[in-house]
């Protein structure tokens, strides 16, 4: 094996103690592995399996990768556990501005109001409107029921949309995987120049399947909060339409980065 030169002091600093390298490399990975497959075991053994799901759009229009365009506007989404994010273009000659103050999730019927990305953390839950966006402009936002963002002692937490742990439970396993089907409604009122026009997306739970804890890693546009680890993850789906411009291709190519602590269910 070759050794690039910074770790020449490492060499005969293990040689001048009569080991090898080699050994000790092998070993540290080992012992990395270990630790990684120690903290996933106790992760397992407190929450038991974790679980993933897969969406479809429904409705207005049958979608595999939530993509909806019409003659106004274009819009992506993209779920974690927790959240969803959302891209809008807009391709109408007039200003859009989306009316959070009217907008709602539902899930399984039971409807909620939503913090947006400005006030994702903010304790006084003030309501406020999108920002304006110009023709051929594009606007990012998050959505998470309003009572699913919460402060627990010097940290804020997120509760997921639908269950993702069983804790060794098979009745919770069972429950958890019964939830394909199900709808996740988001109802966003938008503004077009002088006109206002409310949009219903509907999105079903495809699948449900069960990951591993070192697979539960955060998304790039998860929003962070202060001094909290972040705990909801997501999927590697591709936009897929060529009549996106570059910044709105560039939502769905977001990196996984950094593990996540337990998400509160």
């Amino acid at each position: 094996m070759k050794y690039p030169k910074f770790t020449k002091c490492i060499r005969w600093f293990f040689g001048s103690r009569g080991q090898s390298l080699d050994a000790v490399l092998a070993c540290s990975l080992a012992v990395a592995l270990l630790a990684g497959c120690s903290a996933a075991t106790r992760l397992q053994s407190t929450y038991g399996n974790k679980y993933r799901y897969s969406y479809s759009m429904v409705a207005p229009a049958r979608s595999d990768s939530l993509l909806f365009r019409d003659e106004r506007l274009i819009i992506q989404f993209r779920f974690d556990d927790a959240a969803v994010g959302l891209q809008i273009q807009n391709i109408s000659p007039f200003d859009l501005r989306v009316l959070r103050t009217g907008a709602s999730l539902g899930i399984g019927g039971l409807y909620s109001a939503v913090r947006p990305l400005g006030n994702f953390y903010d304790t006084t839950l003030a309501a406020q409107h999108g920002p304006l966006i110009p023709p051929l402009g594009v606007s990012r936002d998050v959505l998470i029921p309003v009572n699913n963002v919460y402060v627990e002692g010097d940290r804020w937490r997120e509760m997921d949309l639908f269950p993702t742990m069983d804790f060794n439970s098979p009745s919770r396993r069972d429950s958890i995987l019964a939830l394909v089907s199900t709808n996740v409604d988001i109802i966003l009122p938008m503004e077009f120049g002088a006109e206002e026009k409310t949009y219903r997306f509907t999105f079903a739970v495809d699948s449900v399947r069960s990951i591993s804890w070192s697979e539960d890693r955060f998304p790039a546009w998860f929003p962070r909060g202060p001094g909290t680890p972040r705990i909801n993850p997501s999927t590697n789906d591709q936009l897929t339409a060529a009549i996106l411009v570059a910044g709105f291709l560039g939502f769905s190519a977001y990196m996984l980065t950094a593990k996540k602590n337990p998400p509160t269910e």
